[in-house]
């Protein structure tokens, strides 16, 4: 009976401890010390390319992270993507201003089931970062989303 219990116990924890395997989260930081979690059920390989890295799962690409140089045109990143914010707006998507903290400035647009966050922080002022994810992922992203 107690080796049964046993067994029984462990095969609980065991199964417990695989289950929450699928919950755990990755944390990405850009270039520009934005920081977002994605749980690894979200995704399933990472593809680094030469100017993004790209996130799919079972072979459909559901986001991807980019760094952007600053225009010559503007004198911070930040500059840059407010300017971005207040062209957007003007567009048809939905547009939101993400909450990032003094000195720091992003909006996300959606559109056609995707989502751009456009992050720009005033510690990086040479370039922002895009993140861009499918709607099956971008609350996940948008919820979580800091500059450290």
């Amino acid at each position: 009976m107690k080796v049964l219990i046993a067994c029984a116990m462990f095969s609980f924890s065991l199964f417990s401890g695989c289950a929450s395997l699928n919950q755990e989260s990755i944390q990405f930081h850009t270039s520009n010390n934005a920081i977002f979690e994605l749980r690894s059920g979200k995704f399933d390989s990472v593809r680094v390319q030469p100017f993004e890295t790209q996130l799919w799962l079972d072979a459909n690409l559901v986001g991807s992270i980019t760094t952007m140089k600053t225009n010559s045109d503007f004198s911070t990143a930040v500059e840059e993507v407010r300017q971005g914010f207040r062209e957007a707006q003007k567009s048809s998507g939905k547009v939101t201003e993400l909450d990032l903290g003094e000195g720091n400035f992003g909006f996300s647009v959606t559109v056609n089931g995707y989502t751009t966050a456009f992050i720009a922080t005033s510690q990086e002022p040479l370039s922002w970062a895009t993140i861009s994810m499918t709607d099956s992922v971008s609350d996940d992203v948008l919820s979580n989303l800091r500059v450290h």
